[in-house]
Protein backbone atom coordinates (compact mmCIF):
# COMPACT_ATOMS: atom_id res chain seq x y z
CA UNK A 1 0.00 0.00 0.00
CA UNK A 2 1.24 3.47 -0.87
CA UNK A 3 0.71 6.13 1.78
CA UNK A 4 0.36 9.90 1.74
CA UNK A 5 1.99 10.98 5.00
CA UNK A 6 1.04 14.57 5.78
CA UNK A 7 1.92 16.74 8.74
CA UNK A 8 1.38 20.30 9.88
CA UNK A 9 -0.69 22.40 12.24
CA UNK A 10 -4.43 23.15 12.28
CA UNK A 11 -4.42 24.14 8.60
CA UNK A 12 -3.28 20.68 7.47
CA UNK A 13 -5.43 19.03 10.16
CA UNK A 14 -8.53 20.67 8.70
CA UNK A 15 -9.62 22.87 11.60
CA UNK A 16 -13.17 24.28 11.41
CA UNK A 17 -14.26 21.87 8.67
CA UNK A 18 -17.52 20.06 9.42
CA UNK A 19 -16.06 16.69 8.40
CA UNK A 20 -12.33 17.16 8.19
CA UNK A 21 -11.54 13.53 7.31
CA UNK A 22 -13.24 13.85 3.93
CA UNK A 23 -12.99 17.61 3.36
CA UNK A 24 -9.31 18.39 3.99
CA UNK A 25 -6.86 18.44 1.09
CA UNK A 26 -4.99 15.27 2.11
CA UNK A 27 -8.16 13.22 1.63
CA UNK A 28 -8.72 14.57 -1.88
CA UNK A 29 -5.10 13.91 -2.89
CA UNK A 30 -5.17 10.37 -1.50
CA UNK A 31 -8.46 9.54 -3.19
CA UNK A 32 -7.29 10.89 -6.56
CA UNK A 33 -3.90 9.16 -6.50
CA UNK A 34 -5.02 5.89 -4.88
CA UNK A 35 -3.09 6.44 -1.64
CA UNK A 36 -3.83 5.75 2.02
CA UNK A 37 -4.42 9.08 3.79
CA UNK A 38 -2.24 9.26 6.92
CA UNK A 39 -2.82 12.80 8.15
CA UNK A 40 -0.80 13.35 11.34
CA UNK A 41 -1.31 17.09 11.74
CA UNK A 42 -2.35 18.61 15.08
CA UNK A 43 -3.77 22.00 15.95
CA UNK A 44 -1.45 24.51 17.60
CA UNK A 45 1.82 22.66 17.09
CA UNK A 46 5.20 24.11 16.14
CA UNK A 47 7.65 23.39 13.36
CA UNK A 48 9.81 21.74 16.03
CA UNK A 49 6.98 19.26 16.60
CA UNK A 50 6.35 18.70 12.89
CA UNK A 51 10.04 18.08 12.20
CA UNK A 52 10.52 15.80 15.21
CA UNK A 53 7.47 13.67 14.44
CA UNK A 54 8.18 13.35 10.72
CA UNK A 55 11.80 12.25 11.27
CA UNK A 56 10.59 9.77 13.88
CA UNK A 57 7.73 8.33 11.80
CA UNK A 58 9.68 8.04 8.56
CA UNK A 59 12.62 6.42 10.36
CA UNK A 60 10.24 3.89 11.91
CA UNK A 61 8.79 3.12 8.47
CA UNK A 62 12.25 2.64 6.96
CA UNK A 63 13.13 0.15 9.70
CA UNK A 64 9.79 -1.63 10.19
CA UNK A 65 7.67 -1.06 7.08
CA UNK A 66 4.78 0.54 8.98
CA UNK A 67 3.83 4.19 9.41
CA UNK A 68 1.65 5.89 12.00
CA UNK A 69 -1.76 7.36 11.23
CA UNK A 70 -3.55 9.51 13.82
CA UNK A 71 -6.87 8.13 12.56
CA UNK A 72 -6.31 4.36 12.31
CA UNK A 73 -2.97 3.61 14.03
CA UNK A 74 -0.19 1.63 12.36
CA UNK A 75 -0.41 1.14 8.59
CA UNK A 76 1.73 -1.17 6.47
CA UNK A 77 3.21 0.81 3.59
CA UNK A 78 5.29 -0.10 0.56
CA UNK A 79 5.98 3.53 -0.30
CA UNK A 80 5.57 6.99 1.22
CA UNK A 81 4.85 10.40 -0.23
CA UNK A 82 5.45 13.10 2.39
CA UNK A 83 3.58 16.42 2.35
CA UNK A 84 4.39 19.02 5.01
CA UNK A 85 2.58 22.29 5.61
CA UNK A 86 5.02 24.27 7.74
CA UNK A 87 3.50 26.63 10.29
CA UNK A 88 4.66 29.94 11.79
CA UNK A 89 8.36 29.75 12.75
CA UNK A 90 7.71 31.74 15.93
CA UNK A 91 6.11 28.71 17.57
CA UNK A 92 8.46 26.38 19.41
CA UNK A 93 8.51 23.45 21.82
CA UNK A 94 10.39 22.89 25.06
CA UNK A 95 10.93 20.05 27.52
CA UNK A 96 9.29 20.57 30.92
CA UNK A 97 11.12 17.67 32.59
CA UNK A 98 8.56 15.05 31.61
CA UNK A 99 7.16 15.92 28.19
CA UNK A 100 7.30 18.38 25.32
CA UNK A 101 5.24 21.56 25.60
CA UNK A 102 4.16 23.63 22.59
CA UNK A 103 4.62 27.37 23.00
CA UNK A 104 3.96 30.55 21.05
CA UNK A 105 2.95 34.15 21.60
CA UNK A 106 -0.55 34.06 23.03
CA UNK A 107 -3.05 36.89 22.73
CA UNK A 108 -6.64 37.17 23.89
CA UNK A 109 -8.34 36.06 20.68
CA UNK A 110 -5.92 33.17 20.20
CA UNK A 111 -6.51 31.32 23.47
CA UNK A 112 -8.17 27.94 23.22
CA UNK A 113 -10.16 27.80 26.43
CA UNK A 114 -9.40 26.59 29.94
CA UNK A 115 -6.06 24.80 29.23
CA UNK A 116 -4.59 28.01 27.83
CA UNK A 117 -6.08 30.60 30.20
CA UNK A 118 -2.79 31.39 31.95
CA UNK A 119 -0.60 31.70 28.88
CA UNK A 120 0.55 35.23 28.17
CA UNK A 121 3.18 37.04 26.12
CA UNK A 122 4.87 38.48 29.20
CA UNK A 123 7.41 35.76 29.96
CA UNK A 124 10.85 36.89 28.77
CA UNK A 125 11.82 33.35 27.76
CA UNK A 126 8.89 33.14 25.36
CA UNK A 127 9.48 36.63 23.98
CA UNK A 128 13.15 35.85 23.28
CA UNK A 129 12.48 32.46 21.70
CA UNK A 130 9.77 33.84 19.39
CA UNK A 131 11.87 36.67 17.96
CA UNK A 132 12.67 36.39 14.25
CA UNK A 133 16.34 35.41 14.39
CA UNK A 134 16.14 32.17 16.42
CA UNK A 135 12.73 31.33 14.93
CA UNK A 136 13.85 31.60 11.31
CA UNK A 137 17.15 29.78 11.84
CA UNK A 138 15.45 26.89 13.63
CA UNK A 139 12.77 26.43 10.97
CA UNK A 140 15.16 26.79 8.02
CA UNK A 141 17.47 24.20 9.56
CA UNK A 142 14.51 21.85 10.04
CA UNK A 143 13.43 22.18 6.42
CA UNK A 144 16.92 21.77 4.95
CA UNK A 145 17.66 18.78 7.18
CA UNK A 146 14.34 17.02 6.55
CA UNK A 147 14.53 17.49 2.79
CA UNK A 148 18.07 16.01 2.76
CA UNK A 149 16.91 13.07 4.91
CA UNK A 150 14.00 12.30 2.56
CA UNK A 151 16.13 12.65 -0.56
CA UNK A 152 18.77 10.34 0.94
CA UNK A 153 16.10 7.68 1.35
CA UNK A 154 14.51 8.30 -2.08
CA UNK A 155 11.21 9.47 -0.57
CA UNK A 156 9.14 11.88 -2.63
CA UNK A 157 8.04 14.97 -0.73
CA UNK A 158 6.39 18.35 -1.08
CA UNK A 159 6.93 21.16 1.44
CA UNK A 160 4.82 24.29 1.54
CA UNK A 161 4.50 27.38 3.70
CA UNK A 162 0.95 27.41 5.05
CA UNK A 163 0.49 31.11 5.79
CA UNK A 164 3.51 32.87 7.33
CA UNK A 165 4.95 35.93 5.56
CA UNK A 166 8.75 35.84 5.91
CA UNK A 167 10.69 39.09 6.05
CA UNK A 168 14.37 38.29 6.44
CA UNK A 169 16.07 40.60 8.96
CA UNK A 170 19.31 42.35 8.12
CA UNK A 171 22.61 40.89 9.27
CA UNK A 172 23.07 42.05 12.89
CA UNK A 173 25.95 44.35 13.73
CA UNK A 174 26.37 42.74 17.15
CA UNK A 175 27.68 39.20 17.46
CA UNK A 176 25.07 36.51 18.09
CA UNK A 177 27.65 33.76 18.74
CA UNK A 178 30.42 33.83 21.32
CA UNK A 179 32.55 31.57 19.13
CA UNK A 180 33.35 31.28 15.44
CA UNK A 181 33.76 33.76 12.63
CA UNK A 182 32.91 37.42 13.30
CA UNK A 183 31.03 37.99 10.02
CA UNK A 184 27.84 36.49 8.53
CA UNK A 185 26.92 34.79 11.76
CA UNK A 186 23.25 34.94 10.77
CA UNK A 187 23.47 34.47 6.98
CA UNK A 188 19.73 33.91 6.58
CA UNK A 189 19.79 34.70 2.87
CA UNK A 190 22.16 31.79 2.26
CA UNK A 191 19.89 29.48 4.26
CA UNK A 192 16.84 30.77 2.39
CA UNK A 193 18.48 29.91 -0.93
CA UNK A 194 18.74 26.25 0.17
CA UNK A 195 15.03 25.86 0.90
CA UNK A 196 12.81 24.03 -1.63
CA UNK A 197 11.41 26.34 -4.31
CA UNK A 198 7.82 25.43 -3.45
CA UNK A 199 8.35 26.72 0.08
CA UNK A 200 9.86 30.07 -0.87
CA UNK A 201 7.59 30.76 -3.87
CA UNK A 202 4.52 31.70 -1.82
CA UNK A 203 2.04 30.46 0.76
CA UNK A 204 -0.97 28.18 0.63
CA UNK A 205 -3.06 31.15 1.74
CA UNK A 206 -1.74 33.28 -1.12
CA UNK A 207 -2.85 30.60 -3.58
CA UNK A 208 -6.29 30.26 -1.99
CA UNK A 209 -6.85 34.01 -2.23
CA UNK A 210 -5.57 34.08 -5.82
CA UNK A 211 -8.02 31.32 -6.79
CA UNK A 212 -10.89 33.25 -5.20
CA UNK A 213 -11.56 30.86 -2.35
CA UNK A 214 -12.16 31.85 1.25
CA UNK A 215 -11.64 31.22 4.93
CA UNK A 216 -13.72 30.22 7.94
CA UNK A 217 -14.29 32.42 11.06
CA UNK A 218 -10.97 31.50 12.71
CA UNK A 219 -9.12 32.03 9.42
CA UNK A 220 -8.79 28.38 8.41
CA UNK A 221 -9.45 27.42 4.75
CA UNK A 222 -12.96 26.42 3.71
CA UNK A 223 -13.70 22.98 2.28
CA UNK A 224 -13.72 24.56 -1.19
CA UNK A 225 -10.28 26.04 -0.53
CA UNK A 226 -8.99 22.64 0.61
CA UNK A 227 -10.31 21.11 -2.61
CA UNK A 228 -8.64 23.82 -4.70
CA UNK A 229 -5.34 23.33 -2.89
CA UNK A 230 -5.53 19.56 -3.36
CA UNK A 231 -5.90 19.97 -7.12
CA UNK A 232 -2.79 22.12 -7.19
CA UNK A 233 -0.79 19.61 -5.12
CA UNK A 234 -1.98 16.66 -7.21
CA UNK A 235 -0.40 18.25 -10.27
CA UNK A 236 2.82 18.91 -8.36
CA UNK A 237 3.00 15.36 -6.98
CA UNK A 238 2.18 13.83 -10.38
CA UNK A 239 5.07 15.70 -11.98
CA UNK A 240 7.48 14.35 -9.35
CA UNK A 241 6.33 10.74 -9.66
Amino acid sequence: MQVLYSHGDSVVWGAELENKKIERFSHHISKKLGLMDCNNASAGVSNDYIYRHTIRDVSHWLKNGVVWSEDVGWVSASNLIVVIGWTAPTRFEWWDGNKYQQERLWVGYDKWGEPDKDRTTEDQFVLNQTSDIPSYIRTFNHIISLSAFLEKNNISYYFFNSFYEYKLPKEPTDLIDNYGKPHFQLDLHSLWSQLPDEFTFGTMYDYIKFMGEGFLPRNHPTKEAHKEWSEFLIKEIDERN
